[in-house]
């Protein structure tokens, strides 16, 4: 996740009482202009981080036209066709790209 974004959902849980670590493994996070680091929390804090998350991604999604259906389908090769999450395009899936916006999928 990346550091300011972290630190903020440090500061939300914080206030509701919920103790997060943030970590930076050379392994899994980044340094230089993007840093990203690890969050780490209890098990049994996991509803209110959850909750929090979720919130904060809905506000992202605010105002934007999310076709929720489609952001959540599961690409499935062994399927005759998918549709795209990304552009609602459908294909076959013997193609790994969608064919029309390009995002890759397999």
């Amino acid at each position: 996740m990346p550091l300011q974004d972290a630190k903020s959902l440090q500061d939300q849980l914080k206030a509701r009482g919920v103790e997060i670590i943030l970590n930076h493994n050379d392994q899994t996070c980044t340094r230089g202009c993007a840093v990203t680091v690890e969050v780490h929390g209890s098990e049994n804090d996991l509803p209110v981080i959850s909750e929090i998350y979720t919130q904060n991604f809905q506000k992202l999604a605010e105002g934007h036209d999310v076709n929720w259906e489609r952001m959540n389908a599961v690409y499935d090769p062994n399927q005759a066709e998918a549709t795209c999450p990304a552009c609602g395009f459908t294909f076959s899936t013997s193609q790994s790209e969608c064919p029309d916006c390009g995002l890759v999928l397999g």
